[in-house]
């Protein structure tokens, strides 16, 4: 049953019918409104009848009783001991392990359980020796891996998601709600703790996983079409499809996905594009989409399309899937992996939005500290034809901003859901402290009209540049209004730093430094609670036209100050370095304070860290091919075992002028 068809959808009435108890997906909401958030604050609403029985079968149970629960749910694994730490030191092979999964007090079974995500959460989370780095890392659960007809909720799956760089642990929930509330169909989210052996891993993001069941759930009147993950229509041969698809794997073809995309390659006009999109997709909906994506600042979406540095002509999106109808006429956008989501300076800025041609679609727009680069969306057909006509995304984007994504309904829904989780906030092994945390849900909450003007900024076209420094002139900051520092993204020149802390750039106009105007860092060292003299904060601001030949300069002269007593290494960043990634690169280690200091560092006094080993770089050689200049604010506090003592914060400031060569 649904509440509403596609065709003809009306976003005024579906959102009254929402709040009348349809789910976003179009489906009968069986518990709590589209976007979760029932008034018990965790999503609240009323399970399914029988959902929520000690003693119905787990089999049987209805999953919105999990992703709209009244308690938070335990997940509890058991696993032998030496079985558990070979899982840890070979997470990046995702293999799954057996292991038992109890839960309300009662065995549901034998599942597989592994560790899952992408670089930032998963191949990044372990050093250039294989040791872990992350306090925590994201789980799947699979409930029929030993047992083909066992099921939890329902569901075959679960992804437990670590939430590692999100520390108010609220962005996932709020971003899938969102793209619910708007009428896309996409997961449910919540939250649950996971133990192991005992042990508890902490609160996770619970996140339903896309498959089979997911669209049988959702379009009950087309259940068996062809599901496929990260699978874009720009191939027209029909084997390049199969490696994506995630359903139907013995009977299904390729055929209608290549043909979506010959006529899309084949149009020679954006009018064109959009009347071949029009045949394959829902054209209203994809406006509804991409106006939720861009609000979100969905960075890590379908607009972000990657170009490989061995291959820049092979690029390409993800995060997302496509789900083609029985009868092969229609496809449909899901969102999936939404923890980069609203954060208002993004690393993408600097590439041309979707709505936006550029000149040159040869053109690739680098990324801070990545060879990889991406393309402007707005290069590829299916946003082409998307472009050619906004009057439904703008419609779109002013029902999303003057409903779920109005200040006061965002500030009202983090309340709620803070309220929900709070209690496993106090308890998280090795996490924030409860100040810091609320910390988290302040700035959440002012990052919602920022968020507002990102989008209205993106959908004039704004594209960001990195804040460069002139190697032939004095750089003081003084022409930069506070508006473009605040969008600046962090591409290459907003600070970069470990899991758990936090850094951000803005303007700063003390007069004392010099001129009326300087930049500043401000930033938090927190207890990444892991591996010893592992934190860092870097700041990086390139020169114009890099690399750039220093060899003529003597020195670099500049005005700075921090908050208090503190040490700052600055480095000359270089592609050519043996060991840079190490952070082995040559550079000057400064004593700061809190009154500002003018300071020259002659090229002949840089040198390679006090901890470094040995070499082969020449000095000479990198003043010859510069990048540019990273700043580093060390952290103050550390034990002598090289970690901030848990629950401690290191509050910093550093504060820079008047930069120049000399």
């Amino acid at each position: 049953m649904t509440c509403a068809a596609r065709q003809g959808f009306s976003l005024t009435a579906f959102l009254a019918l929402t709040l009348a108890g349809c789910g976003g997906d179009g489906s009968v909401n069986r518990g709590g409104t589209a976007g979760g958030g029932g008034e018990s604050g965790g999503g609240g609403g009323i399970p399914a009848e029988g959902g929520g029985e000690a003693g119905a079968s787990f089999d049987t149970r209805d999953a919105s009783a999990l992703f709209e629960p009244q308690t938070l749910p335990t997940l509890e694994l058991t696993l032998p001991p030496e079985r558990w730490d070979y899982l840890r030191a070979h997470a990046r092979d995702e293999e799954y392990e057996p292991a038992e999964l109890r839960f309300e007090g009662r065995v549901v079974g034998q599942v597989g359980l592994r560790f899952k995500g992408s670089f930032g959460t998963l191949t990044n989370c372990f050093d250039a020796e294989g040791n872990l780095t992350c306090r925590k890392l994201s789980m799947k659960l699979k409930l029929d891996e030993y047992d083909p007809d066992q099921r939890f909720y329902g569901l075959k799956r679960l992804n437990l998601h670590s939430m590692i760089h999100d520390a108010s642990l609220l962005h996932e929930k709020l971003a899938y709600d969102a793209y619910r509330t708007m009428g896309i169909t996409a997961p449910r989210s919540s939250w649950a703790i996971a133990t192991v052996n005992g042990v508890s891993l902490g609160l996770f993001s619970l996140v339903e996983e896309v498959d089979g069941r997911f669209t049988r759930d959702r379009w009950p009147e087309d259940p068996d079409g062809q599901l496929y993950k990260e699978a874009w229509p720009v191939s027209t041969d029909p084997k390049d499809y199969e490696a994506a698809l995630e359903t139907n794997e013995e009977t299904a073809t390729h055929e209608a996905f290549a043909a979506f995309a010959s006529e899309l390659q084949a149009a020679e006009s954006p009018a064109a594009r959009r009347r071949a999109l029009g045949n394959w997709m829902d054209l209203e909906e994809l406006a509804r989409y991409m106006a939720v994506d861009d609000a979100l600042a969905n960075i890590d979406g379908v607009t972000a399309i990657y170009c490989p540095p061995e291959d820049p002509t092979a690029c390409g999106n993800h995060n997302y899937f496509f789900y083609l109808s029985e009868d092969q006429s229609h496809f449909r956008l899901i969102p999936w992996d939404l923890d980069a989501t609203m954060w208002p300076q993004t690393v993408y800025d600097n590439v041309p939005p979707w709505q936006v041609t550029p000149e040159n679609c040869e053109d690739r727009y680098p990324l801070a500290n990545d060879d990889t680069t991406l393309a402007a969306p707005g290069c590829d057909a299916w946003f082409s034809g998307l472009a050619h006509d906004l009057t439904e995304y703008d419609a779109a984007t002013e029902a999303l901003m003057s409903g779920p994504l109005q200040e006061a309904n965002v500030q009202a829904a983090v309340d709620r859901h803070a309220a929900f989780i709070a209690e496993a906030v106090a308890v998280e092994p090795g996490g924030q402290t409860m100040e810091r945390w609320q910390s988290e849900l302040a700035i959440l909450k002012s990052n919602v009209p920022r968020l507002r003007a990102r989008a209205a900024a993106r959908r004039s076209g704004y594209t960001a540049r990195a804040l460069e420094l002139s190697v032939g002139a004095v750089n003081d900051f003084e022409a930069l209004s506070p508006e473009v520092i605040a969008l600046l993204p962090a591409f290459s020149n907003s600070a970069t730093t470990t899991h758990m802390s936090l850094a951000g750039v803005g303007p700063g106009n003390d007069s004392s430094l010099e001129g009326l105007q300087s930049l500043l860092l401000s930033f938090e060292y927190r207890n990444e609670g892991v591996t010893p003299w592992s934190h860092w904060i870097n700041l990086t601001l390139p020169f114009e036209g890099r690399p750039a030949d220093l060899s003529a300069h003597t020195g670099v002269r500049l005005t700075l100050r921090t908050e208090g007593a503190r040490t700052v290494r600055i480095d000359l960043e270089s592609s050519l370095y043996e060991a840079g990634t190490e952070g082995i690169k040559f550079g000057w280690e400064v004593v700061t304070s809190s009154t500002p200091t003018p300071i020259e560092l002659p090229f002949s006094t840089a040198s390679l860290p006090s901890w470094a080993h040995a070499t082969l770089d020449e000095l000479s050689v990198i003043q010859a091919r510069v990048d540019g200049l990273a700043f580093q604010p060390l952290c103050n506090g550390r034990d002598s075992g090289g970690l901030l003592p848990e629950g401690m914060v290191d509050a910093g400031l550093l504060e820079l002028d008047a930069i120049e060569l000399f």
